[in-house]
């Protein structure tokens, strides 16, 4: 007779309503503090890092999966609801602590290497961002170990609580700030806590109920109480600002410079963007805009009218508005028709209703048209022609929703992008855009493919480019070889004369030091008259054999795409040394990031990679070999690592290739994140709790899954861009109903093949329940920092690919185990964790 072991099959606690509710609450505070911290970080340093840090804190749910295999007591002895509730409440106050103590630890990432403490530093931030993750990740292990039998809906609840917070957020951030997002989503870990403790005590219940009430009361002043601490290297206005507002994927704050009287300089408002990613400004017009055209011509620099000069009431098109700098200037020459489209909803209500008095009504003004969408969206859907297409210096690096899932993408300058400005310019139209010197030559290369998909050949004459030289204080902070932050590009559609060439240049002040507007002179870098000499230029435009200029460079020149939209990722990953992260983490390089000439993506995706890989290698192998020097066998422990791991990487792969197909058709970037990524955790969640119905063997049933989920996937992939074009011109609703009717079957799929293998796990080495769950969460982040890396090198049709392609290998896993459940002389000893005979027989 075989003899009790420790790794007998886990006595299964009964799952009852209060344990749903707990795990919904659960999870939706535990993605609200997800994506909280994201967009606190993104604030308090710079979203690179917001993206670093979280990722490597959300491997705090693959360490409480390793804990939990490891804690016979955790799985076996401890009682559920208690374990429950009291770690759901740690969660709630552990996030708190956390917080707060996150802004008083001096972490500057750049100074890693000059400043050695900063090594210490960032250690104890990981720890702290991590404590949260590792306590809700800790109930949810407990709660798929104890109650396997109600796996699918366990974890279908648990799908439903992310999708909800994740949706939440477009709600909770704007109402509630930075911090009070964090305390709200601390305030829900408390009340799953009230929900898992129904069965305790009723002074302890209480005790949950007055905590829980108290953090929501300390939201409603978090951001007073719990203010966030920006890092030195950001720009940042000291003085207090006049306004400050929130939303998925910003903070705003609106400054006011006071008028000198002494400089005759008027009032300044800036408009800043997390802290200092970004800034926007205006004069003070509160006298009225028509009044201030015709009284401060000396104040302004009119210098994006060389995209109409010529032009007789020209229809013009400013993406990327911001404080209305451009639209000034389109007035001020005789516009008749200008649309300023400008993502950020906070800026727009800022500068038509807020504080419309100090812009003297700019954007009320009868040319005027102010739209809220995401620039490229709006002219894929637009059905007018332009005579000019503007673009100035619109460079933020804020990540679309988060910082976490959209690294740096930027549909309004990839290749398809210009076709789409190039086919809603008029014949004489002209498309101008100004960026950071480095980028420009990027700039050229997509114009011209650009131009030769829409049939032109002769590109030198369609070309115009400068430069703003850096001033002293720019030079002496800098270095006196720094590249100009101000430069810019003329694309016309038709060839540029010798008279527009003349006039460009002196608005510009080409040929003086000074043009009559007291601006600082510019340099030609680019001109179809400037024949002498050799310049990357000129080659871009003139090579026959354009991929070999590309891959003659350095630098990163070939275009962007809308499948590949990482127009800012311009180092190539095979020139990234060691060296180079050395000199980047080595000193405070905020003008290189504002240029786009450092890689500090490519770093931070690089150091998250290898941190994540070291870290995962070492916890999932540690359960394993614990259980190999007690002489434990267990047969299928490589099968399921490999399942779980594909099951991760696959997911996220997927997902974040859907959320950049999705980006363009929704347009705002609010709409993509709620809709996308809520609804496909929701709809996992409907497929997690549909795949409990089911019944049967679970490898019989992940091997039709399976193949369903890949062929569904191979539909959405050749339908949707389809399905896009033509509903396009859809308003907003039924675009944002039509996304989800796409993603709701593939998302069913998907949330079928985990809690069936959980379900498959806990049947044969119940133990590992827990490990499976840690398994899957670091591979997760994993695949999140692969998912980028493929999608920045060769695009998210690749990515989408190598998600498809994860499921098949789950798909055989399972089919090797189908094999060894036949054939059980296959393996010897394959009783789940099997010990060693003892010498009379009996398995000990």
């Amino acid at each position: 007779m075989a003899a009790a072991t420790k790794y007998d099959a886990i006595e299964t606690d009964q799952i009852r309503a209060r344990h749903y509710v707990g795990i919904f609450l659960l999870s939706f505070a535990t993605l609200l503090l997800e994506l909280s911290l994201t967009r606190v970080l993104s604030v308090a340093m710079f979203y690179h890092f917001g993206f670093l840090v979280i990722s490597t804190a959300l491997l705090g749910f693959g360490v409480s999966g390793v804990v939990v295999t490891l804690s016979r007591g955790l799985r076996e002895r401890i009682p559920l609801d208690q374990a429950l509730a009291w770690v759901a409440m740690l969660f709630g106050v552990v996030t708190l602590v956390c917080f707060w103590l996150m802004q008083r630890i001096p972490f500057e990432p750049f100074a890693l290497f000059s400043d050695r403490r900063q090594w210490l530093y960032i250690s104890v931030y990981y720890v702290v961002l991590a404590a949260p993750f590792f306590c809700s990740g800790l109930a949810l292990a407990l709660l798929f170990t104890r109650g396997t039998r109600q796996i699918h809906y366990l974890y279908a609840f648990d799908l439903f609580g992310a999708g909800v917070g994740c949706g939440a957020l477009a709600l909770i951030m704007p109402a509630f700030g930075g911090s009070g997002s964090v305390t709200i989503a601390a305030a829900f870990g408390v009340m799953a806590a009230i929900f898992f403790g129904l069965s305790r005590g009723s002074k302890s219940s209480i005790l949950r109920v007055l905590l829980c009430g108290g953090i929501v009361a300390l939201a409603l002043h978090a951001n007073g109480l719990l203010p966030i601490a920006v890092t030195p290297g950001k720009i940042l206005l000291r003085s207090k600002p006049l306004f400050t507002a929130w939303n998925t994927f910003s903070r705003i704050d609106v400054f006011e410079a006071p008028a000198q009287t002494e400089q005759h300089t008027p009032a300044i408002r800036r408009i800043v963007y997390d802290s200092g990613t970004a800034v926007t400004s205006m004069h003070d017009m509160s006298m009225g805009v028509r009044e201030y055209l015709s009284g401060h011509k000396e104040d302004a620099d009119y210098r994006s009218g060389i995209a109409y000069l010529a032009k007789q009431k020209p229809k013009v098109l400013i993406i990327g508005s911001g404080a209305g700098a451009q639209v000034l200037d389109a007035l001020h020459f005789g516009a008749s028709e200008i649309t300023a489209v400008e993502v950020n909803p906070i800026i727009n209500d800022v500068v038509l209703r807020r504080m419309d008095n100090f812009w003297g009504g700019l954007f009320r003004q009868p040319e005027v048209h102010l739209v809220t969408d995401e620039g490229r969206s709006f002219v894929r859907r637009s059905r007018d022609k332009f005579d000019a297409i503007i673009s100035v210096h619109t460079i933020s690096n804020a990540a679309l929703a988060s910082g976490a899932l959209a690294l740096s993408e930027n549909y309004v300058l990839t290749r398809e992008a210009f076709e789409d400005y190039l086919d809603h310019l008029s014949s004489q139209g002209v498309i101008y855009f100004t960026r950071p010197e480095p980028q420009i030559g990027r700039l050229f290369a997509t114009a011209r493919e650009a131009l030769a998909n829409r049939g032109v050949q002769d590109f030198p004459s369609h070309f115009y480019a400068f430069r703003i030289p850096p001033d002293d204080a720019e030079r002496k902070r800098f270095g006196p070889n720094r590249p100009s932050f101000r430069a810019g590009l003329l694309v016309k559609k038709s060839p540029f004369t010798t008279d527009e060439i003349r006039q460009i240049e002196a608005l510009l002040g080409v040929a003086n030091q000074w043009n009559e507007t007291s601006v600082p002179a510019a340099e030609m870098l680019y001109s179809p008259f400037q024949t002498s000499g050799k310049s990357l230029y000129r080659t871009l435009l003139t090579a026959t054999d354009l991929p070999a200029v590309y891959r003659s460079e350095a630098q990163q020149l070939m275009p962007a795409t809308d499948d590949r939209p990482f127009f800012n990722h311009q180092t190539r990953w095979s020139s990234i040394s060691a060296g180079m992260v050395r000199e980047l983490f080595s000193e405070k390089l905020f003008g290189g990031l504002a240029l786009g000439d450092r890689p500090i993506a490519e770093v931070s995706l690089l150091v998250l990679l290898v941190q994540s890989v070291v870290i995962a290698a070492v916890l999932i192998l540690l359960p394993v070999r614990v259980f190999s020097r007690e002489g434990l066998h267990t047969p299928s422990d490589w099968q399921f690592l490999l399942y779980f791991a594909a099951l991760g990487f696959g997911f996220i792969a997927i997902e974040m290739a859907l959320l950049s197909q999705f980006t363009l058709f929704l347009g705002q970037p609010v709409y993509t994140y709620a809709v996308v990524l809520a609804s496909l955790l929701v709809c996992t969640g409907i497929g997690s709790f549909l795949a409990g119905s089911f019944g049967g063997e679970p490898r019989r049933a992940i091997s039709r899954i399976v193949p369903l989920l890949v062929v569904a996937l191979v539909v959405t992939a050749f339908a949707t861009p389809w399905i896009f074009s033509v509903a396009l011109g859809w308003t907003l609703p039924f675009r944002i109903f039509l996304a989800i009717m796409i993603l709701a079957p593939l998302g069913v799929l998907l949330g079928m093949p985990f809690p069936t293998g959980l379900r498959l796990v806990s049947l044969e080495t119940p133990a590992l329940v827990p490990w499976a769950w840690g398994v899957n969460g670091f591979f997760t982040v994993i695949g999140t920092v692969i998912a980028l890396i493929l999608g920045m090198a060769w695009g998210f049709k690749v990515v989408l690919v190598v998600g498809g392609c994860s499921y098949l290998v789950a798909l055989g896993v399972v089919a090797q185990l189908e094999t060894h459940a036949q054939h059980p002389s296959m393996a010897m000893n394959e009783t789940p964790f099997m010990s060693k005979r003892s010498p009379t027989g009996n398995l000990t």
